[in-house]
């Protein structure tokens, strides 16, 4: 990553959501809308809008940013449009033991709004002064995932590992921690942290997906180690 801050241009201030907006389980595309990067609704965002905002804010490639949001509209939306409240509906996209957001606990749709006391636990697995490691990362999904009756099934498994895998990539610092602060503004306040660099290099799909299989593999190890 880039060793100079990012400065978020002052045509998108951060405004946080107002009642009536839509929002998502997914801070990446809340911080877009608190931004204004997506409207700040949340409501009727087209399918190319989506594409150029996630490419423009947090560097994914083409084919990366064709996928996410193709997976969003085709699952979640409606004539390749999307509201952000309808990636909240369960066990399309949205699956339990989200790291900040609880649980849908048999509603169609799980809750939008942060969770403070699982945004505590999730931030007490960082280092105060070191921040984060994809290590730290993933012992929170183990433990997330731990606390449910029934495990996740495969495919939302899979999701799981690649939130994780693309949360560190986005946000990692050049030593491979993700600093508390940043883990604080972006993932409590939904907001584009303050001392936050883009990724210097283009963030692909198959970066993603390796990261992905990375997680998923330190999780089923993580997993024995503990049984």
């Amino acid at each position: 990553m880039s060793t100079s801050n990012w400065t978020c241009p002052p045509t998108h201030p951060f405004i946080p959501a107002t009642p009536g907006d839509r929002r998502s389980p997914c801070p990446a595309l809340n911080v877009l809308a608190n931004h204004g990067y997506l409207p700040r609704n949340g409501q009727n965002i087209g399918f190319w809008h989506l594409i150029c905002a996630v490419q423009e804010v947090y560097n994914l490639s083409f084919i990366l940013a064709v996928f996410l949001a193709l997976a969003g509209v085709l699952l979640c939306g409606h004539a390749f449009r999307l509201d952000l409240d309808a990636l909240a509906i369960h066990n399309k996209i949205e699956h339990d033991a989200s790291l900040v957001h609880a649980n849908a606990s048999g509603q169609q749709r799980a809750p939008t709004e942060v969770d403070p006391e699982l945004l505590k636990s999730f931030l007490s697995h960082a280092d105060p002064r070191r921040g984060m490691s994809l290590y730290d990362l993933v012992q929170v999904r183990i433990c997330r995932e731990a606390l449910l009756s029934h495990p996740l099934d495969s495919i939302h498994s899979q999701i799981g590992a690649g939130e994780a895998a693309l949360c560190w990539l986005l946000l990692k610092q050049d030593g491979g921690r993700i600093p508390s602060s940043t883990l604080l503004q972006w993932f409590g306040e939904e907001r584009l942290p303050d001392n936050w660099v883009r990724p210097r290099h283009v963030i692909g799909l198959l970066n993603a997906r390796t990261k992905a299989v990375e997680v998923a593999n330190m999780m089923r190890l993580g997993i024995k180690e503990n049984t």
